[in-house]
This record gives C-alpha cells, sequence and structure tokens, in this order.
C-alpha cells in the first residue's frame, strides 16, 4: 500500500535525506520518496504503519520534522 504524507521542517536536501532515512527504517516500510520542493513523502508499505511510528522515528532522528497524512497516492 501507498500513502502520501505532508512533511513539515525540511529545509534542504540533507534534510531530505534525513526523513528518507528515517521512514525507511519503519518496521514495514519498503519504500521510501521524499520531496522536498513539494514537502511530501510516499511511503511504500507492507501493511498499514501507523502514522504515531512515523513520527516517532522522525523525532528520533532529530525531533525538527513532522508529518501529516494526506490523500491516498495511487
Amino acid at each position: 500500500m501507498k500513502r502520501r504524507y505532508q512533511i513539515e521542517g525540511m529545509t534542504c536536501d540533507g534534510c531530505r535525506g534525513h526523513v528518507e532515512e528515517a521512514l525507511f527504517n519503519v518496521a514495514g516500510v519498503a519504500d521510501v520518496a521524499v520531496d522536498l520542493k513539494n514537502a511530501e513523502a510516499t511511503v511504500e508499505s507492507q501493511f498499514e504503519v501507523p502514522l504515531e511510528n512515523l513520527q516517532k522515528a522522525l523525532e528520533n532522528k532529530g525531533g525538527q520534522y513532522r508529518i501529516q497524512a494526506m490523500n491516498k497516492a495511487n
């Protein structure tokens, strides 16, 4: 399943890389694509991953990022 999320707190390509790495390491996540320009992440997962798990991973990466659910990606 794929889901799109809005990411707050990214200011550069380094931030994009941190967010991508943090989300990719969450249990169940199979793939992540982060778009810095649009402040979005597309997360492909094997099963429903709770938003809280994704936020916790971002907090553990530095605490400056916030994630919010958007509409489902096709």
